[in-house]
């Protein structure tokens, strides 16, 4: 072969490495263009202080009692003396009564990563539910947002507290991970609830709580989670829209900001670990309701 036909099949393989090489290096800024172009439309997130205030469980004051003083009322007597909220707010549960369910809400739940520094080595494949129980509690202590570095302190500190009262933090379940609530972050109500329907989990969204909920992963079929899902998994669901998807701040991958789940897709993977046979695990949603 002449020498110059040798330098033209140099150039030829070395630009054919250089295109394959930049179409390798450039396979996750094309991925996430394409991904960015055809992400569906969402609502406008609210915070936690405009969902409190659009909440349907505000309860308006009792007026005051039109029973003049010193006049008798049945055997009770309403005395100038008597202090002046005589008809207190009653309690309510907060996720009682009917509710009209909107087209669609979103609530700004600050996302976060389970590993924050792209490292998915332990402890951060294992952190999805302490990432969950994170972007919940940041959303009821009005944070907008994790940088990386505080989400990898807040994870390891999270981890290391349950190391040392559980034994262990991987695959808790839906109780253990109400209890890790009540007794870390310190909220006083967390209820873990059945559900069967869509609506079942849209009722507790539209009241401005987000919730959090175990799945089977593989069963999300999310094509950005590593060989189909890991077998146990816990996202927060944040929202949902007027085209049948559910919002979701999911931890478990690097695009889990706002990542939408079909309605059906969410009801089918929902299951507790059930100790390890978590396709036959119940369907539970864990709510965390604010201290007042």
């Amino acid at each position: 072969m002449l020498p110059s036909m040798k330098r033209k099949s140099y150039i030829i393989l070395a630009a054919v490495i250089v295109l394959f090489a930049g179409a390798y290096f450039a396979r996750h800024w094309a991925s996430d263009w394409w991904y960015s172009m055809n992400r569906p439309q969402l609502p406008k997130a609210l915070t936690y202080q405009e969902a409190e205030a659009n909440s349907p469980n505000q309860v308006t004051p009792a007026p005051p009692s039109p029973v003049e003083s010193g006049t008798s009322t049945s055997e009770n007597y309403v005395l100038e003396s008597s202090p002046p909220a005589l008809n207190p707010t009653p309690s309510v549960d907060p996720l009682a009564g009917p509710i009209n369910l909107p087209d669609k809400i979103n609530l700004a739940v600050p996302w976060m990563s389970q590993a924050p520094h792209s490292n998915w080595d332990m402890p951060y494949q294992e952190a999805c539910e302490e990432a969950s129980m994170l972007m919940v509690d940041g959303f009821y202590q009005k944070r907008t947002k994790f940088t990386p570095d505080e989400a990898d302190a807040a994870i390891l500190k999270l981890v290391d507290y349950e190391n040392k009262v559980r034994g262990d933090y991987k695959d808790t379940t839906a109780e253990e991970t109400a209890k890790i609530l009540r007794d870390y972050f310190g909220y006083k109500d967390v209820r873990v609830l059945s559900f069967k329907t869509v609506d079942d989990i849209k009722a507790i969204v539209s009241r401005g709580y987000p919730v959090i909920i175990p799945f089977s992963g593989k069963d999300l079929k999310n094509p950005n989670f590593r060989n189909g899902g890991p077998l146990y998994h816990m996202l927060v669901i944040k929202g949902f829209t007027d085209t049948g998807l559910f919002i979701t701040g999911d931890p478990g991958t690097r695009k889990g900001e706002d990542y939408t789940y079909p309605y059906q897709r969410i009801i089918d993977a929902a299951h507790d670990w059930n100790g390890g046979d978590v396709s036959d695990g119940a369907k539970l949603m864990i709510v965390v309701l604010p201290n007042k």
